[in-house]
């Protein structure tokens, strides 16, 4: 069988992420929290070289999309009992469980960094890849 990715949603699902990060680190939504647990003051939540840092998170944006999207539409999903929201999210509970979990869980525990950063970053990280996989089940 065939594969068929829609590019569309693609880039829908890359610009969604985008903004979960722009509203998820502001200081009124889990910004204060962040800036608490990394030391520094809300002020200096904006980086040093933005250019830089929001070009390559583009980039690496661009780069986990298409593993999310492999993932939910990859082979024997082409069905389209696999073509909804529902299957999105299944799919971002399991990477939630074995990727997100294990890749910020060992450093809390073996860096002693406080629970706060690993509810900011594993909330996040849960959070993107659930809206993005969503859609990209979703909208094939």
């Amino acid at each position: 069988m065939e594969m068929h990715f829609n590019w569309i949603a693609y880039a829908v699902a890359v610009v969604a992420q985008m903004m979960i990060g722009y509203i998820w680190f502001h200081p009124a939504v889990m910004g204060k929290m962040w800036a608490k647990v990394r030391g520094i003051p809300v002020e200096e939540i904006r980086p040093k070289n933005p250019g830089l840092v929001y070009g390559l998170t583009v980039v690496y944006t661009l780069f986990i999309t298409m593993f999310f999207m492999l993932n939910v539409t990859g082979f024997g999903q082409e069905d389209v009992k696999f073509h909804t929201i529902q299957h999105g999210l299944f799919h971002a509970v399991g990477f939630g469980m074995m990727v997100i979990l294990p890749l910020l869980g060992t450093p809390t525990l073996f860096e002693g960094r406080p629970k706060e950063w690993m509810i900011v970053q594993g909330g996040y990280w849960f959070v993107r890849a659930a809206v993005a996989m969503s859609i990209l089940s979703f909208w094939r």
